[in-house]
């Protein structure tokens, strides 16, 4: 039987994003749902997984098939008085459990009862729910006591609906099952039938081993966690909408194995409200082709919330990879967050935070996609940043893109306390740390910020794409903030802000000139650089107010240029930025001379003071 294995290895998993497939197979999910078993069911019809796919999760054959052989299978029909025994099923009231392996169609109610799954160590059951509303009000609706695996499957044209108590009668010195679908064993759940579940007591779905969810629809509503397993879970398909008072959307618990605790996500389209975290995985958050929309809380404009607990809409306690997928997320704390390292290598991202839009503790690297955080206190957050590739929007009350060091949880950030990383002061602090790292190399990063548009702690690179940076209006700081060096050989740097903090790059191989105006500029004013032939090289139109702005593309050489403002560009804008163009109806401020690669100038073409740039400083 073919087993798809979970890259665990950070190496692997970093790696392994690169290569992505954009698009995991439809044969495994659309067969299945296609031969879910019923009445009717198709005998003897094999689904398989697709070997060309890459898949995140851990994913056997048996989880994605849904057929089964009728003539094999033991009819189940609940019914409060009369549940009739058969061979493997033993009946007690209300509580009718499976004793034998096999496969068992169970249909019909309990209004206050139990199916229970207690077989062989060794045996595996494969149940298929063909219309089954199960109620217990002093426990779980499903218990899974012993098995190997017990695999069920969500017939077509059918709802299955399972209720717990709010107040579980348990053993004493037992906290557990605590899950109105409770399984002490690996669980997979398929089909392309309905589940609902309603979790009065704690947990909707719990698995203490594995949790495999390869297709249905699920209607979750859960007092904690809506979904929830311990070693890993694995999502290949479905439609979810889980709803949580005071846990986690989907959750993997497991601490004590670094190989466990994971959440693989393959497909599937989810709405989430939660309690708490939308997605919280204890080791490996891994998502490909699925669409989430997730809100925490009352989403980034919460107010009653406790700074004790977590509201963080995708989290990861070790690596998060994004390969493709749309994501919405308003979440109360940070919208993705990552003990160690994220890696976004495509997918369409809508962020509204109150906190961080993006934050890991290591490493963050955008290769690729499509990323939009409309709100946040600081929008890119680690210690290493890379943008590599694709767009990157930015809007945060504090800094855009911070290179800091250390968890945000030792103290939080945004309205979960002060920035630890050193936010408020120029680069966090007075002394480089060599560690941190702002680094671009291609792709669109486009910064709207009230703190420091880029800030690090030690250094900033920049050999390619395009960087621009809207930022501060206030004094306190500035567009461009760093404590070691500014290295720039390549790409399109636009940053504008306020004198009080100005920075220009310190290093590199390509021309950069920052202009200090006599007075704040409009926002949306544009700046225009001309050359000797009255070719525009650059325009730029800041999209907030402005008094200092740095400038810098390949196509600036060591020149003269004429510094206009104002008028209108009839070229094409990217943000604010137009290559080329014509400028009419500006204002002649004066001659700069670009002599310098790297060129601190007043607008009238004079080298400009460390005063005329308000104490900041340029070329550190």
């Amino acid at each position: 039987m073919k087993k798809i294995i979970y890259p665990l290895l950070l190496s692997t998993l970093l790696l392994g994003a690169c290569a992505q497939s954009d698009t995991t197979s439809s044969s495994s999910s659309s067969a299945a749902a296609a031969t879910s078993g019923s009445a009717a069911a198709v005998t003897n019809v094999s689904t398989t997984l697709d070997d060309t796919t890459d898949y995140y999760g851990t994913y056997e054959d048996e989880d994605v098939d849904a057929s089964y052989d009728e003539s094999a299978a033991t009819t189940i029909t609940l019914n409060d008085d009369a549940t009739e025994a058969a061979d493997g099923v033993t009946v007690d009231g209300q509580t009718v459990t499976i004793t034998q392996e096999g496969t068992y169609v169970v249909n019909g109610s309990l209004s206050d009862g139990q199916l229970i799954v207690n077989v062989d160590k060794e045996a595996k059951v494969h149940l298929i729910f063909n219309g089954v509303t199960i109620t217990n009000e002093s426990g779980a609706a499903v218990v899974v006591e012993q098995a190997e695996k017990v695999i069920t499957t969500l017939a077509s044209d059918t709802t299955n609906t399972l209720t717990d108590g709010s107040d579980y009668t348990l053993a004493d010195g037992e906290t557990e099952p605590d899950a109105a679908f409770y399984s002490k064993e690996d669980l997979s759940i398929n089909g392309d039938g309905k589940l609902v579940i309603t979790g009065n007591y704690s947990n909707g779905i719990r698995s203490k081993d594995d949790l495999v969810l390869a297709g249905g629809t699920y209607e979750i509503t859960a007092k904690n966690n809506a979904i929830k397993g311990k070693d890993s879970v694995s999502i290949l398909a479905g439609q979810y909408t889980l709803n949580t008072e005071e846990g986690d959307g989907i959750q993997a618990n497991n601490t004590e194995d670094t190989a466990k605790g994971y959440v693989a996500i393959d497909g599937g389209t989810f709405t989430i409200q939660s309690g708490r975290d939308g997605i919280q995985a204890e080791t490996n958050l891994s998502i490909q082709n699925a669409d989430i929309s997730i809100q925490t809380a009352d989403g980034a404009q919460s107010q009653s919330i406790s700074t004790d607990e977590s509201y963080k809409g995708l989290k990861a306690g070790g690596a998060m990879i994004i390969s493709s997928g749309t994501f919405t997320i308003d979440s109360a704390d940070d919208s993705l967050h990552a003990n160690d390292t994220i890696t976004i290598s495509g997918g369409t991202i809508t962020a509204n935070s109150g906190d961080d839009g993006i934050h890991a503790d290591n490493e963050l690297t955008i290769n690729d996609g499509d990323i939009s955080i409309e709100q946040s206190y600081e929008g890119l957050e680690s210690s290493v940043i890379n943008i590599a590739g694709g767009t990157t929007q930015v809007v945060a009350s504090d800094d855009g893109v911070n290179a800091g060091g250390g968890s945000d949880t030792d103290e939080g950030t945004g309205q979960f306390g002060q920035d630890s990383f050193g936010g408020g002061q120029p680069g966090g602090g007075d002394e480089a740390d060599d560690s941190k790292l702002v680094n671009i190399t291609g792709g669109t990063l486009v910064v709207d910020a009230e703190g420091d548009g880029i800030d690090s702690n030690g250094n900033v690179t920049m050999s390619g794409g395009t960087a621009i940076v809207n930022g501060p209006t206030t004094g306190g700081n500035g567009a461009l903030d760093y404590n070691g060096t500014f290295n720039l050989t390549g790409g399109v740097l636009l940053a504008a802000g306020t004198t009080d903090m100005a920075m220009n790059v310190s290093d590199g191989t390509q021309q950069s000139v920052a202009v200090t105006f006599d007075q704040s500029q409009s926002a949306d004013t544009l700046v225009t650089l001309l050359d000797g032939d009255g070719n525009a090289i650059v325009s730029y139109a800041p999209s907030k107010s402005y008094q200092h702005v740095v400038i810098s593309t390949p196509d600036l050489t060591d020149s003269s240029y004429t510094l206009v403002s104002g008028g209108s560009n009839d070229g094409e804008s990217t943000f604010g930025y137009y290559a080329g163009g014509t400028v009419s109806d500006g204002n002649e401020l004066g001659t700069l001379p670009v002599s310098d690669t790297i060129a601190n100038l007043t607008q009238s073409g004079e080298t400009a003071s460390t005063n005329q740039m308000g104490g900041g400083g340029f070329g550190r």
